[in-house]
């Protein structure tokens, strides 16, 4: 069975020589690489040239649209040399781990009415040093259609493009995907949405590719509150008119129904946070979250109708330093006294660990000023 895997580029040439390698070495030898560069300035086309035997490159000028809208129509003239019976996508600074195509190419041979695989990834930073994270916190759903018109929500449901392998089949009906003002929606989410509605999905809960954080990838955007919001009510939008073209019911984004369908609000252990919460002989205590982002704002939510004070969010995100966030102002560390009056839930699931040691610095204790407000279980 032969498989496509295509890789769009855009000035990444630092990154791709280990992206590419990646592929050409994989335990499965039935690949062929297809590369799309978007009219890089850098010194990828040099490197590209030097993989004239092993891969096809397509190299044009900058397509000269948002970025978003850019990746599309390279992933869709990329497509358009494959001739794999099962294409994956890549973006170039992120790279395979060597079993990835044989993995996934089994999980479709085992299962024929499967057109779409996706799996988890693991963090690695700009050099490629894992930062001890697997991500992202993926739901486990069976049918995603039936889950998503049943809880009419659409979180931790989908992976990053480099997670995604699809069945030709499918690409076939879905590209090229539409252009649109929708400029936080990427290819990836487009292409899993219209997935969910319209045929079957297996979700693999390993890491089968590195997914590198340097800072000049689209990571970090989706963090910023304003950008969060623009990028939810793009996502439920487009989700919409899937579900018209399909003549299905369509879903009404809201806050409290967003939150309550995070993966953080299912994992909130409502009786350990009481146990740490509680007043000692009366002692007067300050009562953070530590964390502004998605999982933070859970935990805020579940805490609402509580009797306890919340005085506001600490993040080491720049960006949501100094906003209202539901109502609550998003502090730095090095604004917060740290004494031993303080007790804080720590929101972040993955960067537990890394935050632990951060509040260690500051002589605070796990269990009397710090906890995770998470059920005790791994997720997968």
């Amino acid at each position: 069975m032969l498989v496509s895997v295509l890789i769009n580029n855009y000035n990444y040439g630092e990154f791709l020589k280990e992206c590419i390698d990646s592929v050409v070495n994989q335990s499965y030898s039935n690949i062929e690489i297809v590369v799309y560069d978007d009219g890089s300035r850098d010194d990828s086309l040099t490197l590209l040239k030097e993989y004239k035997d092993k891969i096809t490159l397509i190299a044009k000028e900058n397509y000269g649209k948002s970025p978003n809208i850019n990746q599309m129509n390279a992933i869709y003239r990329a497509f358009l040399e494959a001739k794999g019976d099962i294409i994956l996508l890549l973006d170039s600074d992120d790279y395979f781990k060597k079993d990835k195509v044989e993995k996934v190419v089994n999980v479709f041979k085992e299962n024929p009415e499967i057109e779409i695989v996706q799996h988890l990834l693991e963090e690695v930073d700009r050099k490629g040093k894992a930062r001890n994270s697997i991500v992202p916190i993926l739901k486990k759903v069976g049918n995603h259609k039936d889950y998503i018109l049943t809880n009419s929500s659409l979180s931790h449901l989908f992976v990053p493009t480099s997670g995604l392998a699809f069945k030709k089949t499918f690409l076939d009906k879905a590209l090229p995907l539409k252009e649109d003002e929708a400029t936080n929606l990427w290819a990836d989410t487009r292409l899993m949405l219209l997935g969910a509605i319209t045929t079957k999905i297996i979700n693999l809960y390993e890491p089968l590719t590195c997914y590198r954080q340097h800072g000049n990838n689209n990571f970090g955007g989706i963090g910023d509150f304003s950008t969060h919001q623009k990028y939810l009510k793009e996502l439920f939008e487009y989700y919409n008119k899937i579900t018209e073209n399909n003549n299905l019911m369509t879903i009404e984004f809201t806050e409290q129904s967003f939150l309550e369908n995070t993966i953080f609000f299912e994992m909130i252990d409502m009786n350990e946070i009481n146990s740490f919460f509680i007043d000692e002989a009366n002692k007067a205590f300050e009562y953070w979250i530590w964390g502004a982002g998605e999982a933070g704002q859970s935990v805020y939510h579940a805490l609402r109708n509580r009797k306890f004070s919340i005085i506001g969010f600490i993040d080491n995100d720049q960006k949501k330093q100094g906003q209202m966030i539901m109502g609550q102002k998003v502090h730095s560390p090095e604004d917060i006294v740290f004494s031993d009056n303080i007790k804080i839930l720590v929101s972040p699931y993955h960067a537990y660990e890394n935050i632990t040691d951060e509040l260690k610095k500051y002589a605070l204790n796990e269990g009397k000023n710090f906890i995770s407000p998470y059920k005790k279980k791994i997720l997968y």
